[in-house]
């Protein structure tokens, strides 16, 4: 009996995407035994974080990065970090923070305030959140001397009403703002890792670790600027400071860099997951009425393909979800949610946290239940 039947739950096979509530994603045999290796021993912490965050910035080409315990841990480190630099009596003072010289973080006033409501996260530093209008010249003409620093949220579906960080960052870093990027979800490509930092000019970025790195759920990563990335640490734990709570273990920075280190090397991912979609493809073509695509691009403008299906008419995507959630072999297929503007017979499949091995048990799943969804439908049943 495995962990998850000892604790009276089903494991599922996660065919939608790497989210929080599923878990993120599955780690690397390596990763896992890397997470082993640590968790034997004891070390001096603080060197360990060393040697982690210099092998990072190596590996992401930037001049500094520090790992944290997620990507949300890395927005309101790097505020606190853009608010109180390298002075610790600043640090100390969070989130008290209405008289510091710089206490006010800019972001543009588009409809992504209401998607990913994690540019909240920046008002526990004490920060005065200023929406501005959607911009370059709105955003620089608020940059008044108490501006700390402009923050941006990357992903297609996010800059849809806002300028994007390609157009934004070198005009707003040529007004001399400072630059923060959350692009928490904006792998792969691994280049990702400094185009925000490196190739446009912004100050720090920040990524999610346990999701297409395929580190630990609890692992986040803050590359760029060296003083700021070195002002985020005096936040952090072990100091007793507003980042305390965001610890990051042995096992965690172990199993985080081990999977850094495959994910910058692994140049097969993409066709990879082509292939299990291809095979995805034809087996639901073949064993229902649907139509379904390879686009060359996840749901958020990400490097990776991704399937998606049209349902027959009056079968919701929603409903195949609830059904092949409810199976013995519990599993996840792509929901739209509303913002996307999809029709509710589009649903999507993701191969990235997909085995070979389970190409066949979900095809069969889905073509089964929109096959029951039908026959119901035609004598008049639920």
């Amino acid at each position: 009996m495995d962990f998850y039947e000892r604790m009276g739950l089903k494991p599922l096979i996660n065919a939608s995407e790497t989210y929080t509530n599923l878990g993120g994603s599955l780690m690397a045999e390596e990763t896992l035994e890397a997470m082993r290796e640590a968790g034997r021993g004891f070390v001096d912490m603080g060197k360990l974080m060393d040697a982690v965050c210099e092998r990072a910035a190596a590996l992401t080409r930037n001049e500094a990065a520090f790992v944290t315990s997620g990507a949300a841990a890395g927005v309101v480190l790097s505020a606190a970090s853009c608010l109180c630099g390298l002075d610790k009596a600043l640090h100390d003072r969070i989130p008290f923070a209405a008289d510091f010289p710089k206490n006010r973080i800019l972001i543009f006033d588009g409809a992504f305030r209401k998607m990913i409501p994690y540019w909240r996260l920046i008002g526990m530093t004490g920060a005065e959140i200023v929406p501005v209008a959607p911009s370059v010249e709105a955003m620089i003409a608020a940059a008044d001397e108490k501006c700390a620093a402009a923050f941006l949220f990357a992903g297609s579906l996010y800059e849809r009403d806002v300028p994007s960080c390609e157009e934004a960052i070198p005009k707003l870093k040529a007004a001399g703002l400072t630059v923060v990027v959350d692009a928490a979800a904006q792998l792969p490509p691994a280049s990702n890792l400094w185009h925000y930092t490196q190739e446009l000019g912004a100050d720090l970025a920040i990524f999610s670790g346990g999701k297409h790195i395929r580190g630990p759920q609890s692992t986040g990563l803050v590359v760029g600027r060296k003083e700021l990335v070195a002002g985020c640490r005096m936040s952090a734990c072990p100091n007793p400071r507003i980042g305390r709570a965001f610890k990051t273990g042995k096992e965690e920075l172990a199993g985080f860099i081990t999977a850094l280190e495959l994910f910058a090397s692994d140049g097969g991912r993409y066709a990879r997951q082509q292939q299990m979609l291809e095979n995805l493809r034809d087996l639901l073509i073949a064993g229902a009425e649907v139509s379904a695509r390879i686009v060359p691009e996840g749901r958020l403008g990400t490097e990776q393909p991704l399937l998606v299906v049209t349902l027959p008419e009056g079968v919701t995507a929603k409903a195949v979800n609830e059904r092949t959630r409810a199976l013995p072999f519990p599993i996840d297929v792509g929901v739209y949610p509303p913002e996307f503007g999809m029709p509710e017979n589009a649903m999507f499949l993701n191969a990235y946290n997909l085995s070979p091995d389970q190409v066949g048990v979900v095809a069969r799943a889905v073509c089964e239940q929109i096959n029951l969804i039908r026959e119901c439908e035609k004598h008049g049943e639920n």
